[in-house]
């Protein structure tokens, strides 16, 4: 695998054109939160806390992010100031989802941010990684969709390494009810309300 592009860090990233946004978001007005942490200290005081309070915590080794575990998970960073972006220390980024590293040398990920665009991060330019922990649920203002009936699942689509099994409630054997296209988004379906109902009932089918 070839390494990144160095022309790549230079180009400001597009968002995607599939990315929707409240009725009235205008692009020209709105003050992102990344650019709010890095100008505003007691924001910046106020955001982290809250970050904590969530249950995100700093890895302690910024190289774990390299792992498969971590891809199809959320991450926010600070750079250290040696990138060709030449942000200067502590610049606290947004993140986004982790979908894919450097296999070969473990140098860079990739990863979506939150207005769709790919961005390739380099691991020499990160001074501190932030992640959720899984095990840490906040209470969420929205209330969240319950099952009280049997929950159908499409047709699965084609066979790839990934699947994903419930058990048949009739005969005990394991079915497949989804293939993932990576570990990921394997780990994404499960944690569905819709997907862990089925599983802890039983009561479930195809469309």
């Amino acid at each position: 695998m070839e390494k990144i592009n160095p022309d790549l860090q230079m180009y400001a990233r597009k968002p995607v054109g599939i990315v929707r946004h409240q009725p009235n978001f205008n692009p020209n007005k709105y003050i992102s939160i990344q650019s709010r942490v890095n100008t505003d200290p007691v924001f910046e005081k106020e955001y982290i806390s809250k970050l904590i309070t969530e249950g995100w915590y700093q890895m302690a080794d910024k190289n774990s992010i390299l792992s498969d575990e971590m891809k199809g998970k959320y991450f926010k960073y600070r750079l250290n100031g040696n990138g060709m972006s030449k942000a200067e220390k502590g610049t606290f980024r947004s993140g986004g989802i982790i979908v894919g590293k450097d296999e070969e040398n473990g140098e860079y990920i990739t990863y979506k941010s939150f207005n769709g665009s790919i961005f390739p991060l380099q691991i020499k330019d990160i001074l501190e990684i932030y992640i959720k922990d899984p095990n840490n649920k906040t209470r969420q203002v929205k209330k969240e969709k319950v099952y009280r009936k049997t929950v159908f699942f499409n047709e699965v689509g084609p066979k790839t390494n990934f699947p994903v099994y419930l058990q048949s409630k009739i005969t005990g054997n394991d079915i497949v009810v989804y293939y993932a296209r990576d570990s990921g988004r394997a780990r994404i379906f499960m944690d569905t309300l819709k997907y862990n109902y089925a599983r802890d009932t039983g009561d479930w089918g195809f469309k």
